[in-house]
């Protein structure tokens, strides 16, 4: 089989070999459809602690399950499933709790243990147990389902704000992410959707997937202009899934009173972050972060995506064949169009 290891920073090697045999409680999957994830880029870019070179990364992954060893019932070949990324113990606090990706263990698919950037992908025991593989209705293709596990990420941040009816939403950033927060919040109610981006073809996109707002803060107040588009009040929920301090401490500023928000990106240089918890205080805020998301919220994101609730295939923009897979991570990296997919068997 063909994969794409991550050798080094920066360093991106196709190569062949051999398909891996796979032991009885374990699963070897084709894969159809890979998604290239930020975390990806920061790994690619940055390295990682979790991961030795040579690995094959990516967890963002659709596929058909050719191979099951004996001790495995709840699958069979054929089926057609996504997959979440974390890797439960099953033992821990958290896992015992159906926090799986909290597990204290901290293991993913792509990080410890190769993924998706590959022809196939074995499925170790404790993600065939307590991992999220979910089976894909036959009309939904593998692309789309390539997009549950970013998906169920935001559907996770969603849960934690409580998107109301009638409710003012700000979004800054209208990457692949920021996008799905926009549809996902009109969806859920939100009235108006003010969407802050630099970018000009992600401020067009913003707006075609519904924001109803886009401010561009290179040449706009954004205090000023989320006021006037609220009658001074503030935004009822503010998402901020761009990696900036600044951007953090702005969001507490034009939130309203008894306002939720929600830090969905980390940022690089801690020593930059300086809130104003005054804001948190008197406003009475509730703020919240959260990262991946447990295996319920991976079911929900494939009934979405099998019910086309809105319409994944907005967010994939680059479709690109094995081969190309360092392209698939330089287009991502200039940040062109939104979701970039690589399609192995293409």
């Amino acid at each position: 089989m063909h994969i794409v290891a991550l050798t080094d920073k920066e360093t991106l090697q196709y190569t062949e070999k051999a398909i891996p045999d796979i032991t009885e409680n374990e699963i070897l999957l084709k894969v159809h459809a890979i998604g290239v994830c930020g975390s990806d880029l920061r790994i690619y870019k940055n390295g990682d602690d979790r991961v030795n070179y040579p690995r094959v990364i990516g967890h963002e992954i659709a596929g058909e399950v050719v191979k099951i060893g004996k001790m495995v019932k709840r699958f069979k070949i054929g089926d057609r499933v996504t997959l979440g990324a974390h890797i439960p113990c099953g033992e821990c606090l958290f896992c015992q709790k159906e926090e799986g990706h909290q597990c204290v263990k901290g293991e993913s698919v792509g990080y410890q243990i190769d993924g998706g950037f590959s022809e196939y992908v074995v499925l170790p025991r404790n993600f065939v147990e307590y991992g999220s593989i979910q089976k894909i209705k036959d009309s939904t293709s593998y692309e789309l389902a390539s997009l549950s596990e970013p998906f169920s990420c935001v559907l996770s941040g969603l849960k934690e704000v409580e998107i109301n009816a009638g409710d003012t939403v700000v979004v800054y950033g209208a990457g692949a992410i920021g996008c799905m927060y926009i549809a996902a919040a009109k969806k859920m109610g939100a009235t108006k959707v003010i969407t802050i981006q630099r970018s000009k073809p992600r401020q067009d996109k913003a707006l075609q997937v519904g924001s109803d707002v886009v401010i561009d803060p290179n040449s706009t107040n954004t205090f000023e202009k989320v006021m006037e588009e609220t009658n001074g009040l503030g935004a009822d929920v503010v998402i901020i899934t761009a990696p900036s301090a600044s951007v953090q401490k702005e969001a507490l500023e034009i939130a309203k009173k008894t306002g939720r928000v929600l830090f969905f990106a980390g940022v690089k240089q801690l020593n930059e972050i300086s809130l104003n918890t005054n804001h948190i205080i008197y406003k009475q805020l509730k703020i919240v972060g959260t990262h991946g998301a447990p295996r319920r919220l991976h079911v929900e994101a494939v009934k979405w995506i099998d019910e086309g609730i809105i319409d994944f295939s907005f967010f994939i923009t680059h479709r690109f064949s094995l081969r190309e897979t360092e392209l698939a991570f330089k287009t991502a990296l200039n940040k062109d169009g939104l979701k970039c997919i690589v399609l192995p068997h293409n």
